[in-house]
């Protein structure tokens, strides 16, 4: 078995920079390896599971004890609102044991309980305005800055800082990760709204992040300074609802299915970020998606880091929003995975093994920090804190502010929607306005 990963890869928690004499080189054709988890999402084909569990859907009124006593299993917890039962047998028979339960008369359907991994104005901001020029130095295997062939390109960015002003209406969004720093000082006073720690049976446990990649992605959404949110001046009508749904040991699905329907009933909600990924879809998930969709919720998801052509799930889903990452030359990162239904691109960064990391994704981080990291992780929040935004200036829910989001984006490779940008690259101005800046802007 093996586990889904992390839809960020971590690439340097340090904000200074190490300056480099001047020689034009090439950067390594290797972009900087994940340093927090064993696998990218997509490397492998089997998918790791909670030990023992199987997450089981009744028909009707049908009785849990009735179906676990006849088919010699234990009945654990419920799911929010009864919306699934766990089951308990032999561990390492989950797949068997999910095939047995479901041959059962009385149950809709069941699988084991997969895990997930999440998968990581400033001048170091390029997603949200880039002039052009960036070029990222060598600290090892070379010196000088990178090659002019390699340095960004005007307007490789989603056009964010020029987008809206202050105004617009309260909404919220949810992070659905490994938690926040509650108390970082980039989110406004009252602007995060401490969800349940899934992860844990703990009563009032509250969502803290341990990880840092939980605060890094909420901070893309929603901070003061480096959030789409606040850098738009919408920061004070964004508030985060969250929740933690990835701990040590990855993220269940039970824990991912109970944070989306909760996110779903949330007043006000209207969009929820989920940074993570595995191989594929879980029904459980299916349906919560589905729940999310009738409430006028998007639920958006990161493709995965694999760079093979399937996107990775829950983003696979028909109903969710599913977001590959670009770099600062307006190309698909090497990571990240693309194919059939993905929705669209955003700036996910890429920097390299051997130079500094202005190429990759600059947010606040655990413990009061901040951190460069690059990812598709770090893609899917641009779009949520897009999404919040375009939600507060216009008033557009569900399947209005879905089309609006793909839409407006800057069309990028094939003419039209391909397999590799979806859509096109995400342009927040033009989700916003409806209209479009003059070119190099």
């Amino acid at each position: 078995m093996h586990r889904f990963t992390l839809a960020g890869i971590v690439a340097l928690v340090a904000t200074s920079l190490v300056a480099c004499s001047e020689a034009p080189v090439s950067p390594d054709a290797n972009p900087r390896p994940p340093q927090d988890i064993a696998m990218g999402a997509g490397q492998s084909d089997r998918e790791e599971v909670v030990a023992g569990e199987i997450i089981v859907k009744l028909k009707g009124e049908a009785s849990a004890d009735a179906v676990g006593g006849r088919n010699g299993f234990e009945i654990g917890e419920r799911g929010y609102r009864d919306a699934y039962v766990i089951m308990r047998g032999g561990s390492g028979d989950e797949h068997s044991n999910a095939k047995k339960i479901a041959a059962d008369p009385d149950v809709e359907w069941a699988e084991p309980n997969y895990l997930r991994q999440p998968t990581a104005i400033d001048s170091r901001l390029w997603a949200f305005l880039n002039p052009g020029g960036l070029r990222m130095t060598y600290t090892s295997g070379g010196s000088g800055f990178i090659s002019d062939s390699y340095t960004s390109i005007s307007d490789a960015d989603e056009d964010n800082v020029e987008a809206y002003g202050a105004g617009g209406s309260a909404v919220v969004i949810s992070s659905l990760d490994t938690g926040v720093d509650l108390v970082h000082p980039e989110f406004l006073a009252g602007q995060l709204i401490a969800g349940k720690d899934w992860t844990t049976k703990k009563p009032g446990a509250l969502p803290t992040d341990v990880d840092g990649h939980g605060t890094h992605t909420t901070g893309t959404m929603a901070g003061k300074t480096v959030g789409v949110a606040g850098v738009s001046g919408a920061g004070a009508n964004v508030k985060v609802f969250v929740q933690k749904v990835c701990g040590r040991q990855g993220c269940p699905t039970t824990a991912i299915v109970d944070a989306i329907r909760a996110a779903a009933d949330y007043p006000g909600m209207v969009a929820m970020n989920l940074s993570l990924g595995g191989l594929s879809l879980s029904t459980a998930e299916k349906d919560a998606i589905a729940y999310a969709t009738t409430k006028s919720v998007l639920v958006i998801a990161s493709a995965g880091n694999g760079g093979n052509g399937a996107v990775a799930c829950p983003a696979c889903d028909v109903n969710a929003i599913s977001v590959a990452a670009t770099d600062w030359r307006d190309a698909k990162t090497s990571y990240s995975q693309f194919g059939p239904g993905l929705d669209i691109a955003a700036p996910g960064g890429e920097c390299y093994s051997n130079t500094t990391a202005e190429g990759c994704i600059y947010s606040s981080y655990k413990g009061g920090g901040y951190a460069w990291l690059q990812g598709t992780s770090m893609a899917a929040p641009q779009v949520t804190g897009t999404a919040a935004v375009v939600a507060s200036k216009t008033g557009l829910r569900g399947s209005a502010l879905r089309t609006r989001l793909l839409e407006t984006v800057d069309d990028k490779g094939s003419a039209g929607y391909d397999e590799t940008f979806g859509a096109g690259r995400l342009n927040s101005y033009r989700a916003v306005t409806n209209a479009s800046l003059p070119a190099g802007q």
